[in-house]
């Protein structure tokens, strides 16, 4: 009972501020609009990105274990099936660099059995030349993968062989040919607009501590796990509410499909919704300075944001190495992964990893959040 009266008084003084009730009901929908109209070239890569353009490439040596030449004559020829580009052999190495150099090609590939070099402008790489790179390092990938399958296990082989082979720019098996910018964005957006929610929950506990109500509900004998849960809970109400509008109006006015894992959509969701809130009041424990917790929440939410590809689409994040290896570190990217897997029925273990990694970061902070507290002079949580 008690904790319910303490949940009822953080949905109440949520909606008496409307400017929290815009920017987390309201925005989310005008976010997912915008990055959607205005990156939809640039999400669906239109297949005239590759128009006129060329790929040098050289085969030095056709041996190697690893097959790599006749690999290599199998992108090029899926490759070819969805996109205008010309792939040009030539042995002349000088000439095929300073051509990538000037931007009059896309790179150079030089294959020499087992060894495979990829040179690419040393200036200034071009958006086209990052894509390429993107799929090719992932049909690699995939390649080496069903050699190693072929090797512990031969009867799945068939099984992955015999699904969609997307060269296509694609991230984790998603091809452009089927993700649009607005399904994209509406749940990339979501999650960062999620993030959002540790910012509430972290400037109302400053608020409990401000007004000393703290002190008051610790007289009254609450617990100090109420006061945390009834936090909790108002993350959940509002990412749930956020949830439902943007189900709506994506469905309805973006014509975006959810996909037949709206379930399993819903439970990433929801615990992702509690990593933010109690992130929001880790933030309250970390921090004695309201302004200071503020400021660091709002960099880490961009940074984050940026690296989980709510700005600009995966596929150029992972195009740079030092980005491709920060960016699964954020908990946000593992999250944005499963939800589109999901969206396209793609059968993965993310989702469930995802959840676990989730709620285990919830429970982990609690506990350093409750640690960091005790170290401080006095011990107070207010």
């Amino acid at each position: 009972m008690i904790l319910l009266t303490l949940i009822k008084k953080e949905i109440i003084q949520f909606f008496r501020n409307k400017t929290d009730v815009i920017t987390m009901l309201i925005f989310p929908v005008i976010l997912i609009f915008v990055m959607g109209k205005s990156l939809n070239g640039l999400m669906s890569m239109d297949k005239n990105i590759f128009s006129g353009k060329t790929i040098y490439y050289n085969i030095e040596n056709d041996g190697g274990k690893n097959n790599n030449v006749q690999v290599f004559y199998d992108f090029i020829t899926e490759f070819q099936k969805t996109s205008d580009i010309k792939f040009v052999q030539s042995n002349d190495i000088e000439k095929a660099t300073q051509l990538v150099n000037k931007n009059e090609a896309i790179c150079f590939i030089n294959i020499d059995g087992d060894d495979i070099d990829y040179f690419r402008n040393e200036n200034e790489e071009s958006t086209e030349s990052k894509v390429f790179r993107n799929l090719y390092e992932q049909y690699m990938k995939k390649y080496t993968f069903i050699h190693y399958i072929a090797k512990t296990d031969s009867t799945k082989v068939s099984k992955i062989l015999s699904s969609k082979n997307n060269t296509e720019i694609k991230l984790e098996g998603i091809g452009y040919d089927e993700v649009n910018s607005f399904t994209y964005y509406t749940f990339v957006e979501l999650t960062l607009i999620i993030l959002y929610i540790s910012t509430i929950t972290s400037i109302s506990m400053y608020k409990e501590k401000f007004l000393h109500t703290m002190t008051r509900l610790r007289v009254s004998n609450i617990k100090k796990i109420n006061i945390i849960i009834s936090k909790i809970a108002l993350g959940i109400i509002i990412g749930l509410m956020q949830i439902l509008i943007v189900y709506i109006c994506s469905t309805k006015l973006f014509d975006v499909d959810w996909g037949e894992n709206t379930t399993y959509i819903l439970l990433v969701l929801i615990s992702f919704i509690i990593f933010s809130s109690v992130l929001g009041i880790f933030m309250y424990m970390v921090f004695d300075d309201q302004k200071t917790a503020y400021t660091f929440s709002n960099m880490l939410i961009i940074v984050m944001g940026f690296l989980g590809g709510s700005y600009v689409p995966l596929c150029l994040v992972k195009s740079a190495r030092i980005t491709s290896f920060l960016c699964q570190l954020m908990p946000n990217y593992w999250v944005n992964i499963s939800l589109l897997g999901l969206n396209y029925n793609i059968d993965t273990p993310y989702y469930k990893m995802v959840i676990v990694i989730s709620l285990g970061a919830s429970v982990l902070m609690i506990i350093l959040g409750n640690i960091i507290l005790k170290l401080k002079e006095g011990g107070s949580v207010d």
